[in-house]
C-alpha cells in the first residue's frame, strides 16, 4: 500500500474509532435510562425479548454475510452480491420472525403478546441490516454504516429520554423504540445501495448454499454469546437477568473499538493474496490487542463507580459479574481479525466444530455454576468459553499462516502509531 493509501486508511480508522466511541456513550446512556425506568425485573423481561429477537435473527440469517465475504473474492460476483443484499435480508428475516413466533411460548396477557410481536418485527429489519452493512463494509463504505448506526442510536436515546421524562416508559415502549430505531438505521443504508430485484438467481442459490455450510458454526457462535441469558432466565428470576444484562452491556462495549478496526481491514483481508492478507491480519491483531487492553483497563478502573452512579443501588449486584465477564469479552474482541481471516480457508466444518465446542463449554459451565454462584457464575462460564475460543482462533490463524505467535504480540510501534493518528485527527478537528 502506498503512503497516501495507508494514511487514508488510518484516517478512516481514526474517524471510525470516534464514531464507535460515540456509540459506546449512546449505548451506555440507553442502558442507564432503561435500567432506572424499569428496574431489574422489567429490565430482565425486556432483555429476554431482545434476546429472543436477536436469536431468531442469528438462527435465520443462514450465514449469508459469510458467503457474501467469501464470494466477494471473485470480482464478477460483486454487483449481484450488492443488489441481492436487501431482498435476501428481508425475506430470510420474515421467515425467521414467523418461525420464532410459532416456537416461543407466550405466557401472560395480550399486552405481553404484543410486546413480543414488536420485538419480532425487528427481525427482518435486523437481518437486512446485517447483509447490507456487510456489503457496504466490503465496498469500504464504512461512513455509510456509521451514519446509519449513529442515527438509530440517536433516535433510540432521544425517544427514551422523552418518554422517560414523562414517566411513560414501559417494557413495551422500550421494545417499540428499539424496533423503530432499527428501521431508521436500515433506511439510511439504502440510498448508496443499488436496490432492485435480484438479477442473478444463480448467485442467490450459490450464496445460500455457501452460507448454509457456515451456518451451524454461526448459530453456535451466536448462542455462545446469548444462550447464557436464556439459561439464567430459566434457572433464576427476571431480576437476575436484569442484573446480568447490566453487567453484559459495559463489558460488551469493549468490542466497540476493535469492531472499528475489523470494519476497516476486512476488504484487504479478503482481496489480497493469502500471504499479504496473513501479514496484514497479524498487524491488525497487534492493534486490536492494544485497543482491547486499553478498554478493559478503563473498565476496571472506572466501570464499577460509573455503573453504580448511573443506574443506582438496585443494580449494585452487576459490578462483580461485569468484572468477571470483561476479560473474556476483551479476548474475543482482540481475536476478531483472526476469525475474519479464517473465512479465507473455506473450512466450514472445522469452523463449526470450533464454535460448537466453545458453546458446549459455555452451556456445561452455566448449568454447573449458576446454582452455586448465581449471576457471577453465568459471567465466569462465558469468560472461560470466550477465552478458549479466542485462543483457538489465534493459534489456528498462526499455524495456517506459518508464523510464530510472538509476531502477534504488540510492541511500542503499534501504541505510538495509534496515539499519533488519534492526536492528528484531534488536531484536524
Amino acid at each position: 500500500m502506498t503512503g497516501r493509501g495507508r494514511d487514508a486508511t488510518v484516517t478512516r480508522l481514526a474517524h471510525l474509532l470516534l464514531t464507535r466511541l460515540t456509540l459506546v456513550v449512546a449505548g451506555g446512556l440507553t442502558s442507564v435510562i432503561v435500567a432506572r425506568a424499569l428496574g431489574p425485573g422489567d429490565r430482565g423481561a425486556y432483555w429476554v425479548i431482545v434476546t429472543i429477537a436477536t436469536t431468531a435473527t442469528a438462527a435465520g440469517n443462514l450465514s449469508v454475510e459469510k458467503s457474501q465475504t467469501t464470494l466477494w473474492a471473485e470480482e464478477g460476483n460483486r454487483p449481484a452480491v450488492t443488489a441481492n443484499a436487501l431482498w435476501l435480508g428481508l425475506a430470510a428475516g420474515t421467515v425467521a420472525a414467523v418461525a420464532a413466533f410459532a416456537a416461543v411460548f407466550l405466557p401472560g396477557t395480550a399486552a405481553d403478546r404484543s410486546t413480543v410481536v414488536w420485538g419480532l418485527a425487528a427481525v427482518p429489519v435486523m437481518m437486512a441490516i446485517v447483509y447490507v452493512n456487510n456489503v457496504h463494509v466490503l465496498h469500504a463504505r464504512t461512513g455509510v454504516v456509521n451514519r446509519g448506526s449513529l442515527a438509530g442510536a440517536a433516535l433510540q436515546c432521544s425517544a427514551l429520554v422523552a418518554l422517560g421524562s414523562l414517566g411513560r416508559l414501559t417494557v413495551e415502549w422500550v421494545v417499540i423504540i428499539w424496533t423503530v430505531s432499527a428501521v431508521t438505521n436500515l433506511l439510511l443504508l439504502l440510498p448508496p445501495l443499488p436496490v432492485r430485484r435480484p438479477y442473478d438467481r444463480r448467485l442467490v442459490r450459490r450464496t445460500l448454499s455457501c452460507g448454509l455450510r457456515y451456518h451451524p458454526g454461526s448459530v453456535c457462535h451466536f448462542l455462545l454469546l446469548r444462550l447464557d441469558v436464556l439459561i439464567l432466565n430459566a434457572m433464576s428470576t427476571p431480576a437476575a437477568v436484569g442484573i446480568y444484562s447490566m453487567a453484559v452491556t459495559p463489558a460488551e462495549l469493549l468490542r466497540a473499538m476493535t469492531d472499528a478496526v475489523v470494519q476497516i481491514t476486512l476488504p484487504r483481508q479478503m482481496e489480497s493474496s493469502q500471504e499479504t492478507a496473513a501479514a496484514y491480519t497479524a498487524r491488525t491483531i497487534r492493534i486490536t490487542v492494544v485497543l482491547a487492553t486499553v478498554s478493559i483497563t478503563l473498565l476496571y478502573l472506572a466501570g464499577p463507580f460509573l455503573v453504580i452512579a448511573a443506574t443506582g443501588p438496585a443494580f449494585r449486584g452487576c459490578v462483580t459479574p461485569m468484572l468477571v465477564l470483561a476479560p473474556g469479552v476483551a479476548a474475543a474482541a482482540a481475536a476478531r481479525p483472526a476469525a475474519a481471516y479464517l473465512l479465507r480457508l473455506n473450512l466450514p466444518i472445522a469452523t463449526s466444530l470450533m464454535y460448537g465446542a466453545a458453546l458446549l463449554v459455555n452451556l456445561t459451565l452455566n448449568i454447573l455454576l449458576i446454582p452455586r454462584m448465581g449471576v457471577a457464575g453465568c459471567a465466569l462460564a462465558s469468560t472461560v468459553a470466550y477465552t478458549a475460543l479466542a485462543a483457538t482462533q489465534v493459534i489456528w490463524f498462526a499455524r495456517s499462516a506459518g508464523m510464530p505467535l510472538r509476531r502477534l504480540i504488540p510492541g511500542a510501534a503499534e501504541v505510538h502509531e495509534i496515539i499519533r493518528r488519534v492526536r492528528g485527527l484531534l488536531r484536524a478537528d
